[in-house]
């Protein structure tokens, strides 16, 4: 890889994390108010038990560590009927907040776009502009709409 294309990919890497960031954030706050939850509600040992599994399972998958992969898969046998719905209740919390906080990261990021008068790759509206048929004649069968129902094309 040439120089400029590392300098190129670290900048697209760290507008990545700052756009990201609050995102993070959000998330991580999550997090710490599940662990909280958790541990009022089921006591410290449950939430020992899936701090541990959550650290493991980011060594494993996160850091290639397949020692941790191993005491990962020994550990998880060995949990009772309750620790195992205990862990997995977590995780799925944890599942969902996350998909919350994306949901909400997303939102924040399209107003980002409109407040700054522009639309958002991938979103629909700019689908339709791109859809959008030329008002020049000779190019107006091309990327035809007429699959459309005439109202919609009508607003077009």
């Amino acid at each position: 890889m040439t120089r400029s294309a590392r300098i190129s990919r670290n900048r697209a890497q760290r507008a990545a994390a700052r756009k990201n960031a609050p995102l993070i954030a959000d998330i991580r706050l999550l997090g710490r108010i599940l662990g909280d939850v958790i541990r009022e509600q089921d006591g410290a040992a449950a939430f020992a038990l899936v701090e541990r599994v959550r650290r493991l399972a980011v060594a494993y998958r996160l850091k290639s560590d397949a020692s941790a992969g191993r005491r990962l898969d020994r550990l998880l046998r060995s949990l009772t009927i309750d620790q195992a719905v205990s862990v997995i209740r977590a995780f799925s919390y944890f599942s969902h907040l996350a998909n919350i906080a994306e949901d909400r990261h997303h939102v924040r990021r399209r107003e980002i776009h409109e407040r700054a008068g522009r639309s958002q790759e991938g979103s629909l509206a700019r689908t339709v502009v791109r859809l959008r048929p030329s008002r020049s004649p000779s190019s107006r069968s091309e990327g035809s709409l007429s699959w459309l129902p005439s109202s919609a094309r009508q607003r077009l």
